[in-house]
């Protein structure tokens, strides 16, 4: 038994995609349940870029400034969502997706108001308290985002799917521009407390908005027998093998890690930030100006990429294929060269590329993968971006400090998009005839959304 879409979603089915702004708009407009959604997101990402450079403020506060201490920061922002994927997606799948959310929005906002506490303690007890707060506080998202994006396809029809991951991947990169240059601004000059203080309330924001969301029932289940279902290792299993099964599914979770595994760009471009670019003499401005072309390229790459690919499953593969070739290139002319103005234009570039490769993997996967399992499959490729990210961030950062150039390493990042955009080439031709059956999925399932009737 899988969900059904709700009512709003059924209504927006009255038009097709024409692959333009107004599909944002109707998105907005004719999915109601999925603006909730979106609105409690836009919140909850702005004040998570106040966040980190808030924390990295405290961080200097408490005398820990190094590469490494920043590094394992990173590191803890994304590694716990690998250690809790598989029980978040056991949780999106056998529990209500809206009481997931607000749990995960009320536990952050505890955790949050936990590191005032770090200037208390001082020194290396304040950041061991700091950084377990954010440890704690990314295993509350980890337990949010893969029943956030389980969600989408039961309140928006197939047809608009693209249109609200790319608004998705827009919100995200509008709030890391927003949140990265007024975080900047009011780290600087209100300080770090002020910034934790808006990080904190806007999880109450988005509490707000998902108290009114509607969803549909998760299916129903039997009652649990046996040891390995009560504990939900029989659901981790089933996932598993269901991606055993579908070779096509399993090669589309490499997208998100191939990317991760140029991760450490975070790190990179908060030291660039520091030590290469501070702008106006203060190096927070200068990370809020690299943050924000992130962003800016995070926000043009799903709209760009949307008028030029038609949203089939074929080109969407190509198009992922090569943005893994342009965000190479753009970081490997950004280790070359020097002026400040075209090192901002190329990261816009970078993360064009970078933003089509994950809103094209995930729109794939919503439409290829059975509701049912939707939460655990999505867990698991998060899981591996992060471990990916994480594992990248630490062995840069430790290179960095033993000596090694922040453009040479910047270097080895573009080479290793360049072999992430082979494993994906590889792994999308071993996949053969897999990959039209999955084709043939999607358009059955996509059918199947559209002629189901109202219940």
């Amino acid at each position: 038994m899988s969900h059904r879409p709700t009512a709003g979603a059924r209504a927006a089915r009255t038009r097709p995609s024409r692959g333009g702004l107004d599909d944002f708009r109707r998105v907005l407009v004719e999915c109601p349940e999925y603006r909730r959604i979106f609105l409690a997101r836009y919140a909850s990402l702005l004040g998570d870029w106040f966040n980190l450079l808030a924390v990295l403020a405290l961080i200097r506060e408490l005398g820990h400034d190094d590469a490494r201490t920043i590094g394992v920061l990173i590191i803890l922002k994304l590694l716990p969502s690998t250690i809790a994927g598989p029980a978040a997606g056991v949780v999106a799948d056998r529990f209500p997706r809206r009481t997931v959310m607000i749990a995960a929005d009320l536990a952050r906002f505890v955790f949050v108001l936990a590191m005032f506490a770090a200037p208390l303690l001082g020194g290396s007890r304040g950041l061991a308290l700091l950084f377990a707060a954010t440890a704690l506080q990314i295993t509350a998202q980890a337990f949010s985002e893969p029943a956030r994006l389980a969600s989408v396809p039961n309140v928006v029809p197939p047809e608009l799917l693209g249109a609200a991951n790319a608004l998705g991947a827009m919100t995200w990169s509008l709030m890391f521009t927003l949140g990265a240059g007024l975080g900047g601004v009011v780290t600087s000059l209100l300080g770090w407390r002020v910034a934790l203080a808006i990080d904190a309330a806007s999880y109450l924001v988005s509490v707000s908005m998902v108290l009114r969301l509607r969803l549909p029932p998760p299916p129903r289940r039997r009652p649990a027998r046996g040891l390995l279902e009560l504990t939900g290792v029989a659901d981790v299993l089933e996932g598993l093998a269901y991606l055993g099964r579908h070779r096509q599914a399993a090669a589309l979770l490499l997208a998100k890690t191939g990317w991760g595994l140029a991760g450490a760009i975070t790190l990179l471009l908060t030291l660039y930030g520091e030590r290469i670019y501070p702008l106006a003499g203060r190096p927070d401005v200068g990370i809020a100006v690299l943050y924000m072309a992130r962003g800016l390229g995070t926000a043009l790459g799903p709209v760009l990429t949307r008028r030029l690919v038609p949203e089939e499953p074929r080109p969407l593969r190509r198009a992922i294929a090569a943005s893994f070739v342009l965000a190479a290139l753009a970081y490997g002319a950004f280790a070359m060269l020097h002026q400040p103005v075209i090192a901002i234009l190329l990261v816009v570039l970078a993360h064009v590329g970078g933003s089509t490769i994950w809103v094209f993997s995930t729109v794939l996967l919503q439409r290829l993968v059975p509701d049912r399992l939707r939460g655990r499959v999505f867990a698991t490729e998060l899981g591996l971006a992060t471990l990916a990210i994480s594992a990248t961030t630490w062995l840069y950062g430790t290179a960095i400090d033993r000596g090694a150039g922040l453009r040479t390493m910047t270097g080895v990042l573009a080479v290793t998009l360049l072999g992430s955009a082979v494993l994906w080439a590889v792994a999308n031709a071993a996949a053969g005839r897999h990959r039209t059956a999955a084709d043939n999925a999607i358009g059955a399932r996509d059918a199947e959304r559209r002629s189901r009737p109202p219940r």
